[in-house]
């Protein structure tokens, strides 16, 4: 199976615009704070879900990594270590993403 054909064609379809409000608290906070949560959040699940790589490839310190995930948890009010929870969360970047791609491509 082609995993990227099938990601591409759910994130252009409508079927995700539910799970992009679990996103929006962290991209407001991002606005208005000048912070990086949703590239924290995207840079955990690249990392398996691992804090120590996630803050590794974030240039971050461990506490630091751990401290924006429980910011994470707290604006959303979802806790990352259930899985459906992080499914959903990916979810919502990938609807994001498209987003962000739609917006770039439409000025």
């Amino acid at each position: 199976m082609d995993i990227e054909r099938l990601l591409r064609e759910l994130a252009e379809g409508s079927a995700l615009e539910p799970f992009r409000a679990l996103i929006e608290p962290l991209q407001e906070h991002d606005r208005t704070r000048r912070s990086d949560l949703v590239r924290t959040l995207k840079t955990y699940f690249a990392a398996g879900a691992n804090a120590s790589e996630a803050a590794d490839r974030l240039f971050l310190h461990r506490n630091s990594m751990l401290y924006r995930l429980e910011r994470i948890q707290k604006l959303t009010g979802l806790d990352l270590k259930d899985d459906r929870v992080a499914l959903a969360l990916q979810l919502g970047l990938l609807a994001t993403e498209r987003g962000e791609r739609d917006a770039t491509e439409h000025p």
